[in-house]
């Protein structure tokens, strides 16, 4: 038979066995109530955070309008800059001018597969805010080199359909496209700010426009670093108008490399404006003789008019 003093040491020993499971089981209720809380908390946080994403404008596009899905300039655009990666061919340009190269291979390329599209000025304006809005993006996000490559297709594009399409100028003018590709802040931030319709890049402007705009001089050996030369200071070979040069001795000693282009380029500038001349004077004569036909065809009606009219008198 148990003791009374046992039986009261069990009795206290469960009741603290008890005491601690519900202890324990208050303990686990309060994590559990402590853990869902915190569950809660987060999945407000996240949902404030969505929120506050959901009411933000969609980044700007800079005027561009995306293509559709499939569509021709898409396919243009696609099919061009593969092109221009996969380039790989040697060449005998040096210099700032072999950076083009990939450019012009490309070029010629979609030329032959999309000439429906080079040649539709419509398409290539949506190609060109296109590149514009690209290039926006990338002075925005300070991938300076990647905008002047992109300003530096845009131009060449630009001077394609002034020479091919439009048919206003001699040649492509690749001193402009070199430019491009060395172009300082200053130039390559308005270059785009003025083909954008936004005003992205007017905050950048502001810091940028203080800068001088610099061009590169023609002379492979220009003593000047990095052959750049304020733009406003730059000379011009008056007989091709396609070079540029520092100085008058820049432009002596360049003239041995420069002698068979600048007579190639003369030539074409020289069959260029004698076609402009020969169109003009075709277009002035043809509205000359479309006005005496309607000057002629008005004294007949005039005549034939009063004929009849004393005809019928006399009848």
């Amino acid at each position: 038979m148990v003791s009374r003093k046992k039986a009261k040491g069990k009795a206290r020993k469960a009741a603290k066995e008890k005491k601690e499971e519900e202890k324990e089981d208050s303990s686990a209720a309060a994590a559990q109530q402590r853990e869902q809380e915190q569950e809660g908390a987060l999945e407000a946080q996240l949902q404030m955070q969505r929120l506050l994403i959901d009411s933000l404008p969609p980044p700007c596009k800079h005027g561009f309008d995306p293509f559709p899905a499939g569509h021709i300039c898409d396919r243009f655009v696609r099919f061009y800059l593969d092109t221009c990666a996969s380039s790989d061919a040697p060449t005998k340009w040096t210099g700032f001018g072999a950076r083009l190269v990939p450019l012009i291979e490309a070029l010629d390329a979609v030329e032959n597969k999309y000439p429906e599209v080079l040649h539709d000025s419509s398409k290539m304006k949506q190609i060109l805010t296109y590149f514009s809005s690209v290039g926006t993006q990338e002075i925005l996000n300070d991938d300076d080199d990647a905008a002047r490559a992109t300003a530096a297709v845009i131009v060449m594009f630009e001077e394609f359909i002034s020479f091919r399409v439009q048919k206003t100028q001699a040649g492509l003018h690749i001193q402009k496209m070199v430019e491009m590709v060395i172009a300082d802040d200053h130039t390559l931030v308005s270059f785009f700010r003025k083909r954008i319709e936004c005003s992205c890049l007017d905050k950048k402007h502001k810091e940028v426009k203080s800068i001088k705009k610099m061009g590169v001089c023609n002379n492979k050996k220009c003593p000047l670093p990095g052959r750049k030369v304020e733009r406003s200071k730059m000379l011009y070979c008056t007989r091709c108008r396609y070079a540029y040069y520092c100085s008058r001795d820049c432009q002596k000693a360049a003239w041995s490399d420069h002698r068979e282009d600048c007579k190639e380029r003369a030539e074409e500038n020289a069959m260029f404006e004698q076609e402009m001349w020969i169109r003009d004077h075709i277009q002035c004569n043809r509205g000359k003789f479309v006005s005496v036909l309607v000057l002629a065809t008005a004294t007949i009606c005039i005549c034939l008019y009063y004929i009849v009219a004393v005809f019928l008198r006399l009848w």
